[in-house]
């Protein structure tokens, strides 16, 4: 298996669904037509035909336009003829369409066919030469709207009611009303390099946060493998296309409320100013102000106006142009088409001549294919920031370093978070200048900024106004929901900024990339600008080094044994990398090393057995150490390339860290990745380590306590403290809330003289500790709210056999108008009074705990009114538990099964 995702499309004939499975592998896609992805040459398609690769469906198109029959393309593929037919039947439709000019009228009965078909109005807007919203207005104008439809999930036994929902033209009625008006969220598509399973987390988090603040939902998604696709998440579920026009149709059926479009990745953003411009109501940051950043010019013109440091950059037509332009900046340069996003064929280059090498083999230029190069920072830090701003103000904001140097893609890199090695002076820099671009782009919701630092200066990379793929980690180390925080702050909600403020985290996480090498033949597992990762992972750890280790060893890296071979390329890192040889040699690792970083190690004075690979002497060939797996770890570090060498090249250092890959050896190939593992291993013992607190997250807080707590320890007198803290200790219980309202009155406490008189019994007398509880009168409201701090804990009493009671429940809510807020209350009503506690905890947003609970109706009560959302706990009494081993008791139920289930 080799591929990364996967997507599913729906509909009611095969052609509408095959050609919305085709747009929805990318966006580039219109569906199955005439394309430019194979070369109409016999020996391109046959090679494609006979051969499958993910461009045979595009093959199969351009060989019926060629001519091809049936029958032909079924011998070359084997493919069924009731499929060729079927495809054959859309070049058929495809060929009508093209015969109507851009001034022509496209008859109804056809564009009502091609739509029954599967094509999209942007394909049919190419075959016809028109704009795609000249297509949409014309097939409105017709009242051809598509059909919103039921996915069956019992088989046609019963009717269908679920919220599993497609599009479709092959129908004459909807199967569900539209009266929700509800939040739309995009999801992200297709998992691919770049857009993962990272975005999906970020859907399913705005649609929980949605529907928690009563929100009615509808996501939009065509992914099997999500969550987000399970249509228990979402009111609304909408298995389709995540375009323009879909988007449109989806939105005027359901007349929403609006558009959520920052949690997807950049799919949705790419139709954001589409949508603004058909008058769709998208929350958050405004679409021209996220076309702002997107927009390269627009963006760098920003970052010039509000003093934010950028590296020189230039979109270029031609070779003369960008040949003057390195030497004005110098090199190394990052080179990039500008047509192609997420790093794809980005390169750096540091010559001419391999700047020239590069534009003629792996990248156009023209006009129409502009290139865009920027000034590559060398030995610069790349940091992340993933923020949350409320119109334009920063309300949360994470900066996260690269362990990597600039040049790997922040998808391939290491992050540390919170950093570790940063300047304060570069995280304040860096505090500014996320503050001032979200205030200069008015921001509302979530954005990410990628920044550079080197001597302290920092520069903007880029800034992406939507959630981004550390948003989850980010959230998890923080503690602090980051998409919690961007939907509400895009719905208006009220949210708290920084949340964590002033919190030290006794942790660090790391998160590293996974890869896929061993599925991808001949491909080379070095990390460069263009995302090669198809997972990551995450660990926790005491200090950097702990967590890095854990994450490695969770990607399924194994630590070696006893042989590590090394291979560095320039002598700057074979400098830098000296102190971490030196350090695994004294560890006791036998060491390895291709010829010429075998002489610098032994010039240090450390041993090392040298391997070649071409030529070896029996016994030191390279190639038989890695493929009999005789080396545990390969540390490969590359001479930097200077471009993207021919497909035909094939190096020494290729040739083995492919056959690391290929024979199972661990393989590191970065300087940086290289000194932090060898520090890690160093540092800590694998076999010794044991689960703590800081490998695992919840949703709960533990506190260890020493020992048992009666909440409410009743007290007969003074003199009665010392024996009953010695019976409390003996019992396990270690800490006591004291309820000293006795026999009498005279010791109950409730006045600033009754708790001195408590707390002076217990002085020199308790063999546990304590906390006084002041006893509630309908007298003593203002003077024991005036107590709180000596005495924290209010006791409301309704035992009318004792005189210090509550008998007015208007007294009850003068203690909760003056009571602290943070203070706690315990009470131990029961029926209805018990019914009234809890009302009025309600009414004045109250915690309160009711103790000594005695029948199933009062735990009934209190579990109703923590469902409803109190704040409300209890404790029940042991008595009540175990009264039919006691003898009968007044208040007491001898039937006990009720209280237990």
């Amino acid at each position: 298996m080799k591929s990364v995702g996967e997507v599913m499309a729906i509909g009611r004939t095969f052609e509408e669904t095959m050609q919305e499975a085709i747009r929805s592998v990318d966006t580039s896609f219109d569906g199955f037509s005439r394309n430019s992805y194979v070369p109409e040459t016999k020996e391109a398609i046959e090679e494609e035909l006979t051969k499958p690769t993910d461009l045979r469906v595009f093959a199969i198109a351009n060989a019926f336009h060629m001519g091809y029959t049936v029958d032909e393309i079924h011998q070359l593929t084997a493919i069924d003829r009731w499929f060729l037919c079927k495809l054959r039947g859309l070049v058929e439709t495809e060929r009508r369409l093209q015969t109507f000019a851009a001034d022509q009228p496209i008859p109804r009965d056809l564009l009502c066919y091609a739509k029954q078909q599967g094509f999209s109005d942007s394909g049919i807007a190419h075959f016809t030469k028109r704009n795609e919203m000249q297509v949409r207005n014309t097939r409105t104008g017709y009242g051809i709207t598509p059909f919103v439809k039921q996915i069956d999930t019992v088989a046609a036994e019963f009717p269908a009611h679920t919220n599993y929902l497609y599009i479709t033209y092959n129908a004459s009625e909807h199967d569900v009303e539209f009266v929700d008006n509800g939040v739309m969220v995009l999801g992200s598509g297709v998992y691919r390099i770049g857009s993962s399973v990272e975005f999906d987390w970020c859907a399913v988090r705005a649609i929980r946060t949605l529907r928690e603040n009563q929100f009615k939902t509808i996501m939009v998604n065509y992914n099997p493998e999500t969550v987000s696709t399970d249509y228990d998440e979402a009111d609304r579920l909408y298995f389709s296309n995540i375009t323009l026009e879909r988007i449109m149709d989806i939105y005027e059926a359901e007349t929403s409320a609006g558009v959520i479009i920052s949690m997807g990745g950049q799919a949705p953003n790419n139709i954001a100013l589409g949508l603004h411009r058909n008058k769709v109501k998208i929350f958050g940051t405004s679409p021209e102000n996220i076309d702002g950043a997107e927009n390269r010019y627009k963006f760098s013109r920003m970052l010039d106006q509000i003093g934010v440091d950028q590296p020189q950059w230039r979109e270029l037509t031609q070779y003369e142009d960008a040949e003057t332009f390195c030497d004005e900046v110098g090199y190394p340069v990052l080179v990039r088409p500008s047509y192609v996003l997420s790093g794809a064929a980005m390169n750096v280059v540091a010559t001419s001549t391999d700047l020239k090498t590069y534009l003629n083999q792996a990248a156009t230029m023209s006009r129409d294919y502009p290139v865009v190069i920027t000034k590559f920072i060398e030995e610069a830090k790349e940091i992340d920031v993933d923020a949350v701003a409320l119109d334009g103000k920063l309300i949360m904001h994470c900066v996260s370093e690269h362990v990597e140097n600039a040049g790997v893609h922040s998808g391939d890199a290491t992050l540390v978070q919170p950093p570790q090695d940063l300047d304060p002076v570069t995280v304040k820099k860096i505090g500014d200048a996320t503050a001032a671009i979200g205030q200069a782009l008015r921001v509302t919701g979530p954005f990410n900024i990628q920044f550079m630092a080197k001597n302290n200066e920092i520069k903007v990379i880029e800034c992406n106004v939507r959630a981004a793929r550390s948003f989850p980690f980010v959230s998890k180390v923080t503690g602090v929901d980051l998409i919690e925080m961007a939907t509400k702050a895009m719905l208006g909600l009220p949210v708290v900024p920084y949340p964590n403020r002033g919190q030290r985290l006794n942790y660090v996480g790391v998160k590293v990339p996974q890869f896929s090498f061993s599925r991808l033949q001949g491909a080379d597992p070095i990390l460069g600008v263009e995302m090669a990762s198809t997972g990551e992972v995450a660990a926790f750890g005491r200090d950097k080094y702990d967590a890095y280790l854990k994450a490695m060893l969770a990607t399924g890296f194994c630590l070696p044994k006893k042989n590590i071979l090394l291979s560095i390329g320039s002598y700057k890192e074979k400098v830098e990398m000296m102190p971490s040889v030196r350090r695994i040699f004294e560890s006791g690792f036998k060491l390895f090393a291709t010829p010429g970083t075998a002489d610098f190690i032994q010039e240090h004075g450390i041993e090392v057995t040298a391997l070649e690979a071409d030529k070896a002497r029996e016994g030191y060939s390279l190639e038989e150490y890695l493929s009999s797996n005789k080396i545990d770890l390969y540390i490969n570090l590359p001479s930097k390339n200077s471009f993207r060498r021919p497909a035909t090249y094939v190096s020494n250092g290729y040739r083995s860290r492919r056959m690391a890959i290929d024979f199972s050896v661990p393989l590191i190939t970065n300087v940086k990745c290289a000194k932090m593992f060898i520090e890690a291993m160093a540092r800590f013992a694998v076999d010794k380590w044991e689960i703590e607190s800081v490998d695992y997250i919840t949703s709960h807080r533990t506190t260890v306590l020493p020992g048992l707590v009666n909440i409410a320890a009743l007290l007969p007198g003074g003199d009665g403290f010392e024996q009953a803290t010695r019976a409390a200790i003996c019992g396990g219980f270690t800490m006591l809330g004291i309820s000293a309202h006795g026999s009498d009155d005279a010791f109950a406490a409730t006045g600033d003289q009754s708790v001195a008189k408590v707390k002076s019994a217990g002085r020199g007398h308790a063999h546990a500790d304590y906390v006084v509880e002041i006893a509630a009168t309908e007298a003593n409201p203002t003077a024991a709210a005036a107590l709180s701090a000596d005495a924290p804990i209010l006791y409301v009493s309704f035992d009318r056999s004792h005189p210090v009671h509550v008998d007015k429940y208007s007294a009850v809510s003068e203690h909760f108008k003056a009571w602290p807020q943070n203070s706690a209350v315990i009470t131990n009503a029961s029926g209805n009074d018990l019914a009234t506690m809890l009302l009025l905890a309600s009414l004045f947003s109250r915690q309160i705990h009711v103790t000594d609970v005695r029948t199933p109706e009062d735990l009934d009560l209190i579990e109703l009114s923590r469902a409803r959302g109190l704040n409300a706990t209890c404790d029940v009494s042991v008595y009540a538990l175990f009264a039919d081993r006691l003898p009968p008791t007044e208040g007491l139920l001898a039937d006990v099964q009720p209280l237990w289930t």
